[in-house]
């Protein structure tokens, strides 16, 4: 299943104080006089900790963002105690041991004191003019950084592009003389090095200078009244399809489990390199903090919440979750299956004290190749759908192209469905349990409910399937359809109060 949603973004932080039970957490930038709306949504989703995604203008000196600080340690103060009146912890979102480019850390008097390379050697002596340096072969010029900072004497140089040729690193079009040093003559005995940054563009102090960075950062923690920090690391990877989701869940560690920490997963809109998180995403992710009972962090943006017509959905499931979660109601056996990363679950509400939790299998994802009927319909080649016992089946339909398509059909040895509607490049159709289906949006904005005509279920064993569906008849050219099915197995009773 394609698992754009959030992006997983595992085993990135540490909280400063733990809890012993999971503690999940809303990430977000915000403005203080936003604060009220961001409880708001703490709230709807069950999450008792806010975390500010970006609360410094600068690492090294820890400067407020203005933005989100107005009034700086005062403003932060504010909202610590606004968000504890209404049982909310405010965090912030920190790069530890970090200087940022803009910060008064980073300045020549302090270029001695990052981390930086075993001294390096340069093959020849450099002119002031010279842009294309030689250096012999070593491990720290293996690759290309993000900053790609060179240090030679007192001058800091940035690496255009590098090429290995023998026992030398050749380095073309750097650019000399930068950030306040000077171009200058280099003799072959100088003083080399790599400066060592991070993905964010930040370099990382050393010795004393990391000891007043520390200092720093404790130093404005304490002004403005936070009690809970979240450390940044390593910024992880987005979950991109099954496999990818596979291999995520096999690198957790015990020490993860153990911490309570699976990291932060994003919901985001619609865009031109992904599709919009789903609630089949969201449950998929809410599955394993549950299972693994372990701490995680949701992380939205403005964009999101502007676009993501399943927003509201998305809120009153996770703070279901996270109640189950917090009252233990799920058994050992129940957390074990839900660990399986192949396998997704849909949890429905039958009251206060009782909920079913299905576990559904979601198929391949099918390219609809299509050829006309005597009827004017446009059918596809048979596919075989199997399954183990009978089950009721839900659909995933995706309309791209130039295309509409109008009153899709399946049809299984149990009948015919039809979905009387018209779907437009861009829409999508998606079906679950009931008498409903909706016609949707990317960013799945209801457009149209549908009433379904028929039984959805598929038999035991093999079934012969095929997709039907109309079109506008001048049409020259077929719709561009992706579908995908998704089985509801026997539910769990959960009782949360049990």
């Amino acid at each position: 299943m394609k698992r754009i949603g959030f992006l997983i973004l595992f085993l990135a932080f540490a909280y400063t104080l733990r809890a012993q039970s999971p503690q999940p957490y809303l990430v977000m930038d915000f403005a203080e006089k936003d604060l009220q709306a961001m409880l708001d949504l703490c709230h709807q989703g069950g999450f008792d900790c806010l975390v500010v995604k970006t609360p410094f203008s600068t690492y090294g000196h820890y400067e407020w963002n203005e933005t989100f600080a107005p009034d700086g340690d005062l403003s932060v103060r504010r909202m610590v105690q606004a968000a504890k009146a209404r049982e909310v912890t405010l965090g912030l979102l920190v790069q530890e041991d970090a200087i940022s480019l803009n910060d008064a850390y980073f300045a020549p008097k302090y270029f001695n004191q990052y981390q930086h390379s075993e001294p390096l050697t340069l093959f020849d002596e450099m002119s002031v003019d010279d842009l294309d340096i030689a250096i012999y072969c070593n491990e720290a010029l293996k690759s290309l950084t993000t900053l790609n900072l060179l240090q030679i004497d007192d001058e800091m140089i940035s690496i255009g592009t590098m090429e290995i040729a023998g026992d030398l690193v050749l380095l073309h079009r750097c650019t000399r003389g930068l950030y306040g040093t000077q171009r200058t003559h280099h003799g072959v005995h100088a003083k080399v090095y790599r400066i060592w940054d991070s993905p964010e563009r930040f370099v990382i102090p050393d010795g004393e200078l990391r000891e007043a960075v520390h200092r720093q950062l404790t130093e404005r923690l304490e002004a403005g009244g936070v009690s809970m920090v979240l450390y940044k690391g390593n910024p992880g990877q987005e979950v991109l399809d099954k496999s990818i989701r596979v291999r995520q869940v096999e690198r957790w560690t015990e020490e993860d489990v153990t911490n309570s920490t699976l990291g932060w997963f994003m919901i985001h809109a619609s865009d031109k390199k992904r599709p919009a998180t789903s609630t089949d995403d969201l449950e998929w992710m809410l599955s394993k903090a549950a299972a693994y009972h372990a701490s995680y962090g949701l992380m939205l943006d403005s964009k999101a919440m502007k676009s993501l017509g399943s927003l509201p959905d998305m809120l009153a499931l996770t703070r279901q979750w996270n109640q189950l979660t917090h009252y233990n109601a799920f058994s050992a056996s129940q957390k074990e299956v839900m660990k399986d990363p192949y396998l997704d679950w849909h949890l429905e509400s039958q009251g206060d004290s009782l909920f079913l939790l299905y576990p559904l299998r979601f198929s391949r994802r099918y390219q609809c190749t299509f050829q006309k009927t005597d009827t004017g319909l446009l059918q596809t080649e048979p596919w075989v759908w199997k399954v183990e016992e009978d089950k009721h089946y839900g659909l995933r339909l995706h309309v791209d192209g130039e295309v509409d398509v109008v009153n899709p059909m399946i049809n299984t040895t149990k009948g015919l469905v039809m979905f009387p509607c018209t779907l437009k490049p861009g829409q999508q159709l998606v079906y679950n349990l009931g008498e409903d289906a909706y016609v949707m949006d990317a960013n799945y904005n209801t457009i149209t409910t549908v009433a379904v005509e028929g039984l959805p279920e598929l038999a035991q064993g093999d079934n012969e399937v095929v997709f039907f569906c109309e079109v506008d008849p001048s049409s020259e050219q077929p719709p561009v359809v992706r579908l995908r099915y998704v089985t509801f197995e026997q539910p769990f009773a959960i009782h949360p109060y049990k």
